[in-house]
């Protein structure tokens, strides 16, 4: 606990600044069997304190380093278990999306030959005891094509699950779709085509689902600038007659920006990365917020960036939300060394007004790790892989956990900073009044008069 409350006050105390310093994991995870070019932490997954860490491994070698999952509690960092992915028609089998929720783990991988023998399919397990999945059956589309990329992503929602296929072919074109299934029974629900769709959009790159409404990416999608992207709201609440909702383009889009190349979505907002965006820099990256309460009519309240941001960071290569709190990755920033990688953490309490409040890096950071290449949250814990990490084996890959808790809001009667509520601070307002100081406004009315007397009475008197 007191580590955590450490992280918090570092955070707390750099909020208002342009570029937060970097804040190191509270665990790093690591397989056991972990191995050169394994490239854990390529995806990343959380629920309700279970970890699942994806590594893509690396085909079509002379010795394959075939893909694999592991399961680790958030709690401590331990391995659970690796998950058991035999392998089917030789070793060349990679890791595709993984996803983790209510009692079930969904992992998918496919073989490097590109035939429909070897198209991907899904591994669905029972949870239930996470030190002992159990395997219950394969998925696959009903109308696969060859290879689709069936479970280039995965979000897991209660019972259902939506499943990108990013290079999916619509009427004989590779437009790209997703797929809703029960996780229960394993059975196809639904299949979700964009409205628009044309060749090589890849609609399904990025997938995110909040209760019925998912958020698909279309990174190649390109009726706003070659390569553009797009991200489209779906409502699912029937899975069998998904309807689209909205279609998100960015204003003044850019070729090759790669919009919708990650997307989030959590209650009334949605983010969308555009990792090549180059406001701030040639491929530095942003992400657009976008207020989604009414979800038929979207409206982008901010493009974010990185206080620090430099060409090439690629900021938006991943990112979370949960509540009021966005992670977003930055698989290539090189504030530290050369291709590293960072995430930054964000209050986006007032969506319009995001407050970047920590900035994460990893304590054994080194060039080229591509920490941020994955990313994930849930209750004030984030899940970021470093996929090329060389932990210590060339390109093995690591996942780390941190402390994502917010900032709580200024304790106004402190007023001398000391971190304590004392009749010291009465002497401090008084000094804060009569200079003017930002610490005189007490009811938040933005004024420095007599009233704010009495209102840091009560707020003295209610404490913090």
């Amino acid at each position: 606990m007191n580590y955590r409350a450490g992280i918090v006050f570092t955070a707390m105390a750099l909020a208002g600044s342009a570029a937060t310093q970097p804040v190191n994991e509270i665990f790093s995870l690591l397989p056991a069997d972990s191995a050169a070019d394994q490239q854990f932490g390529e995806e990343v997954d959380l629920y309700n304190g279970i970890v699942i860490v994806g590594a893509k491994g690396l085909p079509n070698i002379a010795v394959p380093v075939p893909g694999s999952a592991y399961l680790f509690d958030a709690s401590t960092g331990m391995e659970l278990v690796k998950l058991p992915l035999p392998l089917i028609n030789g070793p060349d089998q990679y890791l595709l999306g993984v996803a983790i929720g209510p009692s079930r783990a969904m992992v998918a991988t496919r073989n490097w030959a590109n035939t429909a023998v070897y198209n991907p399919r899904i591994w669905l397990f029972d949870t239930t005891d996470p030190a002992n999945p159990v395997f219950m059956q394969h998925i696959q589309p009903s109308d696969a094509t060859v290879a689709d990329e069936f479970g280039e992503a995965i979000d897991i929602e209660g019972s259902i699950a939506v499943v990108g296929a990013p290079f999916n072919r619509v009427a004989g074109v590779p437009t790209g779709a997703a797929y809703i299934f029960d996780t229960t029974t394993g059975t196809e629900l639904g299949k979700i085509i964009a409205s628009d769709g044309e060749s090589v959009d890849q609609f399904g790159w990025s997938v995110d689902l909040d209760g019925s409404i998912v958020l698909i990416g279309a990174r190649w999608e390109d009726d706003s600038a070659p390569n553009g992207g797009a991200a489209y709201l779906f409502d699912i609440s029937d899975p069998a007659n998904p309807i689209e909702l909205a279609k998100l383009v960015p204003p003044m889009g850019d070729q090759n920006d790669y919009f919708g190349y990650e997307v989030a979505i959590s209650g009334n907002t949605a983010a969308v990365g555009a990792i090549f965006d180059d406001d701030i820099g040639f491929d530095s990256g942003a992400v657009y917020v976008y207020d989604i309460s009414t979800p038929s009519s979207p409206v982008l309240v901010k493009k974010l960036f990185a206080g620090d941001g430099d060409p090439t960071d690629d900021f938006g290569w991943s990112v979370a939300m949960e509540g009021a709190t966005l992670l977003v990755g930055s698989r290539t920033d090189d504030d530290i060394f050369p291709g590293a990688g960072s995430a930054y953490l964000f209050d986006i309490t007032d969506p319009a007004n995001p407050i970047e409040v920590a900035k994460f890096v990893p304590s054994d950071t080194g060039a080229n790790d591509t920490f941020g290449w994955s990313a994930e949250l849930e209750n004030d814990v984030a899940i970021i892989g470093a996929s090329l990490a060389d932990s210590p084996l060339l390109n093995a890959g690591a996942a780390y956990i941190f402390d994502a808790t917010l900032p709580g809001p200024p304790c106004l009667p402190d007023v001398n900073h000391d971190g304590m509520v004392t009749a010291a601070d009465f002497s401090a307002w008084i000094a804060a009044f009569n200079a003017g100081a930002p610490e005189c406004d007490q009811n938040g009315d933005g004024n420095c008069t007599a009233a704010d007397f009495s209102a840091w009475i009560a707020n003295f008197n209610a404490g913090c």
